[in-house]
């Protein structure tokens, strides 16, 4: 952009770009607030005030699944909705329902593990944050075809 800027063009936002740099920002918010899901109880022993110590880690992976949800969501309707060339469509809608079909598998084990036996929290706990990592790189995989 600044070669371009150098040359007075005026200065048009990507719409790839744009994506990305919105739907990564919602991502990195979500990684900021699990991170310490998996050492919950270490955190809860020495007294450290996290979200996850302060609203309890089962709580705290729900709202991160619904915000990483909602964000799939807003990435199927960009896809469909934006105008021709914009975005590869295929690759955009079906790839990112993909992906949001399984954060929802991946939390729905999540939330029956819990269920089935509290002991296993930790466990799960580490389980389910692994996967939100690999649908991050997941996504970077994607946006070769978008």
């Amino acid at each position: 952009y600044a070669t371009l800027n150098a040359l007075g063009v005026p200065f048009a936002w990507n719409p790839g770009v744009a994506f990305m740099a919105r739907f990564m920002t919602v991502f990195a918010a979500v990684i900021a607030i699990t991170k310490d899901l998996p050492d919950v109880e270490g955190d809860k022993k020495y007294d450290v005030e996290t979200f996850a110590t302060k609203l309890g880690a089962p709580k705290v992976a729900a709202i991160a699944a619904f915000a990483l949800f909602v964000n799939y969501l807003t990435a199927i309707l960009q896809g469909a909705l934006a105008p021709k060339g914009a975005f590869h469509t295929l690759p955009m809608v079906a790839g990112h329902a993909v992906l949001g079909l399984m954060l929802a598998r991946n939390y729905d084990r999540f939330a029956q593990r819990i269920k089935a036996s509290a002991a296993d929290l930790t466990n799960a706990l580490k389980t389910f944050y692994k996967q939100i990592w690999d649908l991050f790189y997941l996504e970077y995989v994607l946006y070769v075809f978008i």
